[in-house]
């Protein structure tokens, strides 16, 4: 960079060079102030994560170590009897005497889920699914609470 007092080609002196005005003791200790905020924030935001991620927490029984009662139990065989009977539920899965299904879309390229709750002491059954129309639900619904009155009745 040519020195501003030295003249150029055309014997004029280069453009001057701007330097930058000393910063007040004041606004270098804001500087410094704001540079330390975000960095005890950051720091405390990693400390925080860190805490979260690594906190762990017994409890007593975990939700998975439930032992289904010996009427689960039947209940969930005569299930899966039932879903093999009916020609279109792909899979099944129960949780007490709640069953989930997976249900084969007519054109067998999809499947579809259906709901289904049944009352463990009458056999009755409320359902939900997508299809208004969909004939395999009601028939699973017969196959199980027809195999739940053949249990009873043995």
């Amino acid at each position: 960079m040519p020195d501003p007092s030295t003249p150029d080609e055309d014997g004029e002196n280069a453009s001057p060079v701007e330097t930058a005005k000393p910063l007040s003791k004041k606004k270098i200790l804001l500087g410094i102030g704001a540079v330390a905020i975000v960095a005890v924030g950051g720091l405390l935001i990693k400390l925080a994560q860190k805490n979260y991620a690594t906190e762990h927490i017994e409890t007593d029984e975990s939700l998975d170590a439930r032992v289904p009662t010996p009427a689960e139990l039947e209940f969930a065989a005569i299930v899966r009897a039932a879903a093999e009977s009916v020609g279109k539920i792909m899979s099944v899965s129960t949780s007490g005497f709640t069953v989930e299904a997976k249900i084969r879309s007519n054109s067998g390229r999809g499947t579809w889920t259906a709901y289904f709750e049944f009352d463990d002491e009458t056999g009755h059954c409320h359902y939900s699914h997508p299809y208004r129309g969909a004939t395999a639900p009601l028939f699973f619904i017969e196959e199980v609470q027809r195999r739940l009155s053949e249990a009873a009745a043995a």
